[in-house]
């Protein structure tokens, strides 16, 4: 299963032209050669008042499956300069609408008035620009002086600041337009920062936009404009930012493991307990320890959180803690009174990691109460739930963006930590693994206040320069002891009355028949729908499906074997005695 990213829309509205007649100026998008989308721009007169409207979509593939997002706004503007502006954004199937004030007499202040949400007035950088042909405006006598220009300004439906550096490069004409001026620099769109090429006319506004998003080449440009040459179709968007891994049947239970970057400039990795930088190209990944006695008695917050703790406890658009629905979840969670941070988070994880059946990769980023809805989603959806329901249990928890390691795939991936004590423990209610699996490394956290970018894009972009792979693959660091099978310092199996097969691609067990083993991450319902609930006379617990003869067998928490091909009698026999043994590595 890979893991993909969101793509959060790349909001140009605030820096672009929006008309200065009643006619519709379009604008058409490419990412990687492909269209994708584009934005259509309008002002009109509205009585005392002057109207923008906007509308901005994407359109991309995945897995064989379309997402589809899309934000529109309206903002009109009155004779004093008071700015008024109601806006929709869809990044899944329910959309967030929400509306804002700004008035000249407060500059520095902006009303923010989501729907569903309390009202809250936000303190906005001196200068900023919300009116869009105030922005188009600059951009004309930029081109006309072909001087520098520099802009700042605030996307109202991502809640996020954005900001334009240029440096005027001199006249470059673009069919139609003759006059076009072209700039280089760099666009900031919240956290996410990129060099540009824009092409400007002095009586036109902006024509094109040029740079990269998630790796991969980014063009938006007037709609008059020719559509570049179709390139031959390569690797899919999502697909191109997966990295492929070798084989290592037992990578989900490797607790200590050091992996080294090959190719261009190393990422640079923020460190902690979990993760820790050994060179420029290399990592030490570890997976976080079980909690300490006092940490597993650390109690939830209730109350008046601290102000550490309060942005992790707080609710946001995407999870609107206040919204009933959680109030149905929580109960069929029925967590017990007086249950501590850890085995609430143990339970969410699980319980999220079942409601949502229905592992769907054509969800864009679907708010926590649309989950809680739908049962539908992946990563950033199982990691969303999690995090609504922990917070609303009053467990500080915030999301993390980066890279994981399931089977043969290294891919962008969304977990969550919890606090415990004095750390941060990784927990990911995607695979129900709690702590975390190790292989994975951290790009960012966030507490979800914003709707803005997690930092995909920058790790899809290094992601794209390189690769990265395990000092130690398969079979180096496993090794067998008579009937015990010792995975590195963590865990080990145990064979009762079999031999344990070490291969250079897998790992098998002896008898008739030979069986094949590996790791896996719990399965899910899909997978199970049509398989066979078992259960050993020792009380191990299994599930085998007849059509791949495969047999899911649960050893412990969060450690699950894939076991094949057997019948049902073979699969039954593996779940007596049993036959297969787990025993945990230190601090599990």
């Amino acid at each position: 299963m890979p893991f993909i990213p969101r793509l959060i829309l790349c909001l140009s509205l605030l820096l672009s032209i929006a008309g200065r007649c009643q006619e519709t100026v379009r604008f058409r998008q490419w990412i990687g050669g492909e269209e994708t989308g584009g934005m259509e721009v309008r002002a009109v007169v509205d009585g005392p008042r002057r109207r923008i409207e906007s509308r901005e979509w994407i359109r991309l593939e995945r897995l064989g499956l379309a997402v589809e997002q899309e934000v529109r706004q309206t903002l009109w503007r009155d004779s004093e300069g008071a700015i008024q502006v109601q806006w929709l954004l869809r990044l899944a199937q329910e959309p967030m609408e929400g509306e804002a004030d700004w008035s000249p007499k407060r500059p520095r202040q902006l009303d923010l008035k989501p729907k569903g949400m309390p009202s809250r007035a936000l303190s906005i950088p001196e200068n900023t620009i919300l009116w869009p042909e105030e922005a188009d405006a600059r951009m004309m006598a930029a081109a006309a002086r072909r001087s520098s220009l520099s802009l700042r300004g605030y996307v109202i439906p991502m809640q996020q600041t954005s900001a334009l550096e240029l440096e005027c490069l001199g006249p470059d004409p673009l069919p139609g337009f003759p006059e076009a001026v072209r700039f280089k620099g760099r666009s900031q769109e919240g956290p996410i920062s990129s060099e540009v090429e824009i092409w400007i006319s002095p009586t036109r506004g902006e024509l094109r936009h040029r740079g990269k998003v998630m790796g991969m080449d980014y063009l938006l440009q007037r709609a008059e404009l020719p559509a570049p040459d179709r390139a031959p179709k390569a690797q899919g968007f999502f697909e191109a930012t997966l990295n492929p891994l070798p084989p290592h049947v037992l990578r989900l239970w490797l607790r200590d493991l050091t992996v080294t970057w090959n190719g261009d400039q190393p990422p640079t990795l923020p460190e902690d307990p979990q993760q820790t930088r050994m060179a420029p190209n290399r990592y030490r990944l570890r997976q976080a320890d079980a909690p300490s006695r006092a940490e597993a008695q650390d109690p939830p917050v209730t109350g008046r959180p601290t102000p550490g703790d309060a942005p992790y406890l707080a609710s946001s658009p995407l999870l609107r803690l206040e919204d009933p629905i959680f109030d149905g979840l929580l109960s069929r969670l029925n967590a017990p009174k007086g249950a501590s941070r850890w085995d609430l988070a143990r339970r969410v994880t699980s319980f999220v990691f079942e409601w949502i059946e229905e592992k769907d990769y054509s969800v864009g980023f679907a708010s926590a109460q649309e989950v809680a809805r739908n049962g539908r989603g992946d990563c950033t959806e199982h990691g969303a739930l999690a995090i609504a329901l922990l917070r609303r249990l009053g467990v500080p928890c915030r999301a993390v963006a980066g890279w994981a390691a399931l089977e043969n795939t290294l891919g962008l991936h969304f977990w969550v930590e919890v606090e415990l004590g004095d750390r941060w423990v990784p927990i990911d209610p995607t695979f129900d693994q709690a702590p975390a699996s190790a292989f994975r490394m951290k790009l960012s956290t966030s507490d979800l206040a914003e709707l803005g970018n997690l930092g995909w894009d920058t790790a899809a972009t290094n992601l794209k320069s390189g690769t990265w792979s395990l000092d130690q693959p398969w079979p180096q660091g496993v090794r067998v002891e008579g009937e015990r099978l010792q995975i590195g310092h963590g865990p080990a199996l145990l064979a009762q009355g079999r031999t344990w097969i070490i291969t250079p691609t897998g790992l098998c067990l002896s008898g008739s028949p030979i069986v094949q083993v590996e790791s896996t991450i719990r399965p899910t319902s899909a997978q199970t729908r049509n398989a066979k609930r078992l259960m050993g006379s020792s009380g191990q617990k299994g599930w085998w499906a007849s059509d791949s003869k495969v047999l899911w067998m649960e050893m412990g928490p969060s450690a699950w074997l894939r076991l094949g091909p057997v019948d049902e009698a073979q699969a039954l026999a593996l779940l007596e005695a049993p036959s297969i043994q787990f025993q945990a590595g230190p601090s599990s």
